[in-house]
């Protein structure tokens, strides 16, 4: 059986039917499949973190031309993508604990808040990452803007359905050239797929601290990435030759469980591609606000409350 199957639908409707009781797909929505929405079918399943690369620059604003090979090395360096990751998670960490915000305690980083010992190996003394020990306080980074490696799924299929219809997409030229830029998706993913993998991994962070993630029925997928081998916690130079060498794997997660696990599964398929008109969102938007998954529900609070009023009005009105 294949790992991954794209379904396309003609009409919203259709959809609607297949995940109501005795549709086609009522039978999935069990405890082992999760649920991502995105605006665009032609989005990717990548994290925020892996999404963009960094571009070196000069004073006046232009691309920094002069080593532009070295600017690309750079830019895909696992080494100084690990550091720069480690560090937002530091400052956010740092910031929230000097302002009395509840924030689950990471030793490794609580420790060096004074000293700065781990300014120049941040990331690095690791055996894996995202160390297990992090994952709290990065779904809780991530709930609040900070770009990460960790990917947002939900366990309920509505909330995902908001998540693909809240908003219009933001897409290039390019992408609304593509046929399925008049498409939006729904991502099903069988977490038991976790048992064929190597590196795939799910977490679900305690709710406890986290409003939104609650509310959300969040969780997330991530890769556990090797650590860098080294021999002591003082790097000597040729491993920072060889760490250098490592580049990121920005490949989405569906692709890279096909190039890890091959596309002829022989007990089930692992993951579905929902691709719905985008013309039938106000449709899909009303089925689930009748069932009360809105901003309002999903980010508790009065920001929630008005967004979800400013939503209604601008969708239900297109």
């Amino acid at each position: 059986m294949p790992l991954v199957i794209t379904k396309r639908y003609d009409d919203a409707k259709d959809f609607l039917s297949d995940i109501s009781y005795g549709g086609a797909l009522y039978g999935m929505l069990n405890k082992t499949i999760v649920f991502r929405g995105l605006q665009s079918a032609t989005y990717e399943l990548i994290p925020s973190a892996l999404r963009r690369r960094i571009q070196f620059k000069n004073q006046d604003g232009t691309i920094y031309k002069e080593n532009e090979e070295a600017s690309v090395v750079l830019s895909e360096s696992e080494r100084l993508k690990r550091s720069l990751e480690y560090f937002s998670l530091r400052g956010f960490f740092d910031a929230c604990d000097v302002n009395g915000l509840w924030l689950p305690n990471v030793e490794r980083i609580r420790k060096y808040l004074v000293t700065y010992k781990d300014l120049n190996t941040a990331g690095l003394l690791t055996d894996e990452w995202i160390p297990y020990d992090f994952l709290e306080l990065t779904a809780l980074a991530q709930h609040y803007g900070i770009e990460t490696r960790l990917l947002d799924w939900t366990s309920n299929i509505e909330t995902a359905i908001y998540f693909a219809v809240h908003k219009e997409p933001d897409l290039n030229e390019e992408e609304e050239k593509k046929e399925e830029s008049k498409y939006l998706a729904i991502w099903l993913l069988d977490t038991s797929v976790e048992q064929k993998s190597n590196s795939l991994r799910f977490i679900r962070p305690p709710y406890k601290g986290n409003p939104n993630l609650a509310a959300q029925k969040g969780l997330f997928s991530y890769w556990k990435e090797p650590g860098f081998k080294l021999k002591s916690n003082v790097i000597e130079n040729e491993e920072w030759e060889e760490i250098q060498k490592v580049r990121i794997n920005r490949m989405p997660l569906d692709k890279r469980l096909l190039h890890e696990l091959g596309d002829n599964m022989q007990d089930k398929t692992y993951m579905w591609k929902l691709l719905i008109p985008r013309e039938g969102k106000k449709e899909l938007y009303g089925y689930i606000s009748r069932r009360g998954v809105t901003a309002a529900s999903l980010f508790p609070g009065y920001a929630g409350i008005v967004q979800s009023i400013k939503e209604g009005k601008e969708i239900m009105s297109e």
